[in-house]
This record gives structure tokens, C-alpha cells and sequence, in this order.
């Protein structure tokens, strides 16, 4: 009886990762980026180097928390995109509350934490379509990862297609056109506020929980009435890695980001 409630728990817990594991890795990699960059804006620049790239970056964060709060059927009690004046370094807020009664709206809670994830990669993407249409036709070779394993394969694949991308966005004929710069400043500002606050993890972890519930409800009733869901899981580890793949344009920003603010706190440094 301890070998099956064990084995429930396991399988509970690899197919909880495989629903939520792209977006958790995701978050963990823009959290650090974001954190450390903020660090060099702030020492150089303080607040205002913030706020030079939060009037785009904060709105298009906040809409990634009001959508999921509306498809998740969240009743939306007040919301702020972008404060001009912000206190306590709040630059925006979405504030929700949902029945505690409902399983749909307390899982919502992990997606709705994780909103700023897929609104700022989707805005990312779009962007592309419009300023970079060459750069936009090589992020399309993301499609070709149709595999359901998240393997070492996998992985690889995904790291030599952003390359391709990484090189194809910074192509000589890109950085002569007036496009690359429009895309590359607004990319800059939506890339530094992707990452997640204290209370958007908070939040996704109330979700989380609850997700894991019912994956290790409907493991017990399947194990009763000897049923089959694998294949349901393998089509959610598929959207993993092409959430992990499409994430990728994100980190690249994120990194581009992470890497002029440390040039430029080095070069201040070493000035003063």
C-alpha cells in the first residue's frame, strides 16, 4: 500500500512539473537576469533608470496578470497598468479575488502569477512580426520542435535555434534599419519588467498547490478505475517546450539588457 501511495505521489509530482515546469524555469532564469540588472540601473541611475524603460515594460506586465485574471474567471476588484508616482517602488498592480470554492479559478491563481510571462514573450514576438519580418521568419523554425520529450535533444535544439535568431536579429542589415532600433528599444523596456514579483510567486504558488491536488486526485481515481492519462501529459509537455522555446526571445533581451547595465556601472565605476 506505501509502494502505490509513493508511486502516486511521484507521478503526481512529474506530471505537476510537466504542466509547470516550462513556466517556473522561465521565471526562476528572468528573475535572476532582472534582479542583477536592476541592481547595476539603480547604482548608476537610481529610480529614473528604472522608470526610462517601465512606462512599456509595466503596463504589458499588468495586462499579463489582468488577462489570466479574466480567462480564469477572477473578479478583477482594481488595477493599475503603470503609476507615474509609485510608492514603494509599486509601479503597477492587479488586485483579484476569486471563489475559494472553485478548483478552475484557485488553479488560475499559478497562471494568473505567471501572466507577465506570456504577455511580455507574446508582445516580444509580436513586435518582431511587425519591425524584424526576416528576423520573425527564422523564430518560426520554433515550430519544428513538434517532440513531446523534454530531453537533452530537445534542449539542444532550442539553443542552436536562438542563436540562429540571436544572429539573424543582429544581421548587418538589420542594424541599419530604423525598424532594428524601434524594436531593439522597445524590446530593451518590455524585457526589463517581465520578470516576477514576491506576490506574483506568492500567488502562483497558492495555484500551484492546487494544481498538484487535483493531478494527485485524478492519479488515485485513474489507479481505481484503471485508467490512462499519459497521453494527456505528453500533450502538455509538448506545449512546454514550445513555451520554453518562445521564452527564449525573452531571456535573450533580458541578457542583452543585463549585459549594457553591467558595462555601463564598470565603466562608472572605474570613472569614479
Amino acid at each position: 500500500m506505501e509502494n502505490i501511495i509513493l508511486t502516486i505521489m511521484k507521478l503526481s509530482l512529474f506530471e505537476t512539473l510537466c504542466v509547470t515546469g516550462s513556466l517556473i524555469l522561465i521565471g526562476i532564469i528572468l528573475g535572476f537576469i532582472e534582479n542583477r540588472a536592476n541592481f547595476y540601473v539603480q547604482s548608476v541611475f537610481g529610480m529614473k533608470g528604472i522608470m526610462i524603460t517601465a512606462w512599456i515594460g509595466t503596463p504589458i506586465h499588468e495586462l499579463g496578470h489582468l488577462l489570466m485574471c479574466y480567462l480564469f474567471k477572477h473578479k478583477v476588484n482594481e488595477f493599475k497598468l503603470f503609476n507615474l508616482r509609485p510608492r514603494d517602488g509599486v509601479l503597477g498592480y492587479v488586485n483579484h479575488s476569486w471563489n475559494q470554492k472553485s478548483l478552475y479559478q484557485n488553479m488560475g491563481n499559478f497562471f494568473i502569477g505567471m501572466g507577465p510571462i506570456f504577455s511580455g514573450t507574446f508582445s516580444l514576438i509580436l513586435g518582431m512580426y511587425l519591425f524584424l519580418p526576416d528576423s520573425f521568419a527564422t523564430f518560426a523554425n520554433y515550430l519544428t520542435l513538434g517532440s513531446g520529450q523534454l530531453d537533452s535533444r530537445t534542449l539542444s535544439s532550442i539553443f542552436v535555434l536562438t542563436a540562429q535568431l540571436f544572429k539573424s536579429i543582429f544581421s548587418a542589415e538589420n542594424l541599419v534599419s530604423p525598424g532594428f532600433w524601434i524594436y531593439f528599444a522597445l524590446a530593451i523596456g518590455i524585457s526589463s519588467h517581465i520578470a516576477l514579483s514576491k506576490e506574483d510567486l506568492k500567488g502562483a504558488g497558492r495555484g500551484l498547490v492546487t494544481i498538484f491536488t487535483f493531478i494527485l486526485l485524478v492519479n488515485a481515481v485513474a489507479l481505481l478505475l484503471n485508467a490512462d492519462f499519459s497521453g494527456f501529459f505528453t500533450g502538455i509537455l509538448t506545449l512546454n517546450v514550445f513555451l520554453l522555446a518562445f521564452s527564449m526571445v525573452s531571456v535573450v533581451f533580458s541578457s542583452i539588457r543585463l549585459v549594457l547595465s553591467a558595462f555601463v556601472y564598470t565603466l562608472v565605476s572605474r570613472i569614479m
